[in-house]
């Protein structure tokens, strides 16, 4: 039996649930995968990650796991397919976290209209948690998940265990909220709902 049928044997062994397999598999490829991430990422900790999260997938998706090609191909795919992910996911995040910055910079000029109340961040942030407080317990955990923690909606749909229509309908609900009883300060509120939209 040449190398590949033993792993293919493995895959067989790991898809009846045996741990033993899974832990040979495991031990064989991990510093192969390790090195995948790492070259293309830069970041011990984050390919570490990506390959435990490879293997949990794998151990916990067992039952149905076919594999076409090599094992190492297969492996391989998937580290490949998790540091673009990766690589994507922090675009998302870079391009937030930089909008972010010009809406604050923006606000900390007072380049508001003179028109329209101006207040300070501190007591603007005050009238927005109270006001939130009116709102259901729900609408108020994926605000808060959107605005302070900057998970963006997919990310809040998967911990929240529901769809992103229903995270989008729920901050559109805080924002016609905040709207309705903060009109004095519609210039704000339009800047804070496009970063929530992005």
């Amino acid at each position: 039996m040449n190398q590949e049928q033993k792993e293919l044997e493995l895959i067989r062994k790991i898809t009846n649930g045996n741990r033993k397999a899974f832990e040979e598999l495991f031990n064989t490829y991990f510093r192969y995968l390790h090195n995948v991430a790492y070259n293309r990422l830069r970041s011990k900790e984050v390919a570490e990650d990506i390959v435990q999260d490879i293997f949990t997938d794998l151990w916990k998706n067992r039952e149905s796991l076919e594999v076409h090609t090599s094992v190492k191909s297969y492996l391989f795919q998937a580290a490949k397919n998790r540091v673009y992910k990766h690589i994507r996911h922090q675009s998302v995040r870079e391009k937030e976290v930089y909008i972010r910055r010009i809406h604050i910079d923006y606000y900390s000029q007072n380049t508001f209209p003179q028109t329209q109340k101006v207040m300070e961040g501190d007591e603007l942030e005050y009238l927005v948690s109270e006001h939130l407080g009116d709102l259901p317990k729900k609408s108020q955990t994926i605000f808060s998940m959107s605005r302070d923690d900057h998970f963006t909606y997919r990310e809040i749909a998967e911990k929240m265990n529901c769809s992103p229509k229903t995270v989008e309908y729920h901050i559109g609900k805080v924002l016609q909220h905040l709207r309705v009883n903060l009109k004095d300060y519609v210039t704000f509120l339009f800047f804070f709902s496009f970063l929530l939209l992005i």
